[in-house]
């Protein structure tokens, strides 16, 4: 039997400060803190924790994620999802677990799946299909006299 990785919100690898703003795409293998603020996107293997004074416009993608702040993206979570009572989501959520506590602003759709159904978002750009241009050729031989 495949051992579960315990996820824990309290052993916290990154922490993105009060006063920070971070552009682009954050990747941490262990639990990130968002004190400050994110643009873009965040990708997580343990927890991202948003606190109250977070202000996230992102896509979250964690085996748990926590939310007491502002997130304007999409989250996805492995496993866990909770929104705290302070806490505001506009977007999409997607979890097998969601708590949202009384009180919560949540604007978006909102899916749940048993774990290993759910897909993760692709990163946006990493893939991108060509645009494949129909070309009319003509079939009609050219006329011979």
């Amino acid at each position: 039997m495949m051992e579960k990785k315990k996820l824990d919100e309290n052993n916290v690898a990154t922490i993105i400060g009060p006063g920070t703003v971070i552009e682009g795409h954050v990747s941490s293998q262990g639990t990130i803190r968002v004190e400050g603020g994110v643009n873009g996107r965040v990708d997580c293997d343990d927890t991202i924790v948003v606190h109250e004074s977070g202000q996230v416009r992102a896509d979250l993608i964690a085996g748990q994620v926590i939310i007491s702040g502002m997130v304007e993206g999409n989250v996805f979570a492995h496993e866990r999802l909770e929104i705290a009572n302070a806490g505001k989501v506009v977007g999409n959520i997607t979890s097998p677990r969601i708590s949202i506590a009384e009180g919560v602003i949540f604007e978006g759709q909102c899916t749940m799946k048993p774990p290993g159904e759910m897909k993760p978002p692709a990163i946006k750009g990493a893939k991108k299909e060509e645009k494949k241009e129909e070309k009319k050729a003509s079939a009609e031989p050219a006329a011979s006299n």
